[in-house]
């Protein structure tokens, strides 16, 4: 069920291999965010080929062309005309990785437990594996979150040198400092898993209750929130990266 991963170990043989170690990874969130991943160089590969500077161009140059000016203006706005160009390809990574991986969850995937075979989980004959967004993954959120948190002390070293140190360390309100850079994270990493997860339990309570038609809406919703949900996770590393380059003149 969702929230009980897929185990290196109960796919693979490791007790005794070089694996061992890494008999408890996540081999299903793994495997969905390097889907998500590919997918996306894939999509790009295939859009950058045929790019043309004159005309229209294809809708899928155009709709790419779209997301970057969505991001690039998000970036520009919360950071600064000087500095954002130095962070864009992180807050387009984040904001383009976050919205594929809410979306790639998005579908009846329980047909899978039809199939002879299909995985259990643990030792249970009952409980099969659920196909769900990596971003349900708190390994998956809590690693994004952390390289927001990394980037943005970076770039207050970046832009103030040593000064920042000082800053967080040196004066009365470093204990605040230095909760608020645990709560940020923190923050971003929950919200993102725990409404992703609910819109997964909401469509899975929805196809058992009710399988026709219902949960076309259901889905379409959670479409909707998985956009506004990379959107809030891109816009809120803006901001703290902003306010790290912007502050302490």
């Amino acid at each position: 069920m969702l929230g009980k991963n897929l185990l290196l170990s109960q796919v693979v043989p490791v007790e005794g291999t070089p694996l061992a170690p890494f008999a408890t990874v996540h081999i299903d969130t793994l495997f969905l965010s390097g889907l998500c991943m590919l997918g996306i160089l894939a999509v790009c590969k295939i859009v950058s080929s045929n790019l043309v500077v004159e005309g229209p161009g294809s809708r899928a140059q155009g709709l790419l062309e779209g997301v970057y000016k969505f991001v690039d203006n998000l970036a520009e706005q919360q950071i600064g005309h000087q500095h954002y160009k130095t962070f864009l390809p992180l807050i387009a990574a984040i904001f383009i990785f976050v919205l594929i991986g809410n979306f790639i969850g998005v579908g009846p995937w329980q047909i899978f437990e039809q199939i002879p075979g299909w995985w259990h989980l643990a030792d249970s004959h009952e409980e099969f594996l659920e196909i769900a967004s990596p971003t349900t993954d708190f390994n998956v959120t809590f690693g994004l979150a952390a390289v927001a948190l990394v980037t943005y002390i970076g770039s207050g070293f970046w832009k103030h040198k040593g000064h920042y140190a000082k800053i967080l360390f040196g004066t009365p309100m470093a204990p605040i400092e230095i909760l608020d850079m645990i709560i940020r994270p923190s923050t971003l990493a929950l919200r993102l898993m725990v409404v992703i997860t609910a819109d997964e339990l909401m469509r899975g309570s929805t196809l058992l209750i009710c399988p026709f038609l219902l949960p076309a809406g259901i889905m379409a919703f959670e479409l909707f929130i998985g956009c506004i949900q990379a959107f809030v996770f891109a816009l809120l590393t803006s901001i703290y990266i902003g306010l790290t380059v912007k502050e302490h003149h």
